[in-house]
């Protein structure tokens, strides 16, 4: 049996190989049944669009920021971020921040 080696995204293979999965199939017979369905087909075995949108899913850093969002804005934790209400305010604490760091 041949070797067919592929480059994937690997979140994309581990999403893939989590459906094959649970049709109690592995990756590698999942794309050995596309080929041959290619072969068959003489051609794509299906018509390539998109049809639904898939839902975002965050990676783990970007899903801990939005819980420590949430937990500050429910006030379950302190928000140590300075809070602005005019554009001037922002400009004038960007500033602080500037010669500080300097």
């Amino acid at each position: 049996m041949g070797k067919l080696i592929a480059t994937v995204d690997d979140d994309i293979k581990a999403e893939a190989a989590a459906l094959y999965e649970s049709l109690g199939m592995s990756l590698s017979t999942a794309v050995n049944v596309f080929l041959r369905q290619s072969i068959r087909e003489n051609g794509m075995p299906f018509e390539p669009k998109r049809t639904i949108q898939r839902q975002y899913v965050p990676n783990e850093e970007t899903r801990r920021a939005i819980v420590e969002a949430e937990a500050k804005e429910l006030g379950l934790i302190a928000d140590d971020a300075a809070a602005s209400t005019t554009r001037e305010a922002t400009r004038t604490h960007l500033r602080e921040l500037r010669k500080s760091a300097q």
